[in-house]
């Protein structure tokens, strides 16, 4: 299976928007409504190389939680955390991953996700 970013987005919309943005860039892209389905895909899958994670979800974990749980994991995957009302503090995330504020442009989504991907 190619390497491939996973998008965890509750708002349908934004999920398919988020994937056909990301898939311009020539990368697969799978994508799931809550952290709980994310788990269940990082734990099958070896092909993930970056998730990119809503910060409120519904489900028994959110998408900080998701993040702080892949870190300890899978310490080497890369996150990307987005929301348009909660921010994180600086040092907060490992140096790999990013907050991207929302609402965000094609252009920032490109930059995040490409400068995350590995060589």
């Amino acid at each position: 299976m190619p390497p491939s970013v996973l998008v965890v987005e509750d708002d349908e919309t934004l999920r398919s928007l988020t994937a056909d943005a990301i898939s311009l860039l020539d990368i697969m892209v799978v994508d799931c409504a809550t952290a709980d389905d994310a788990l269940s895909m990082l734990e099958g899958a070896t092909s993930i190389v970056l998730v990119m994670t809503d910060i409120c979800m519904p489900g028994s974990m959110d998408g900080l939680q998701l993040a702080q749980l892949i870190w300890t994991r899978w310490p080497l995957l890369p996150v990307i955390l987005t929301s348009g009302n909660r921010t994180l503090a600086d040092g907060v995330m490992p140096a790999h991953s990013f907050f991207l504020r929302k609402p965000w442009s094609l252009d920032a989504l490109h930059q995040a996700v490409s400068s995350r991907l590995p060589d």
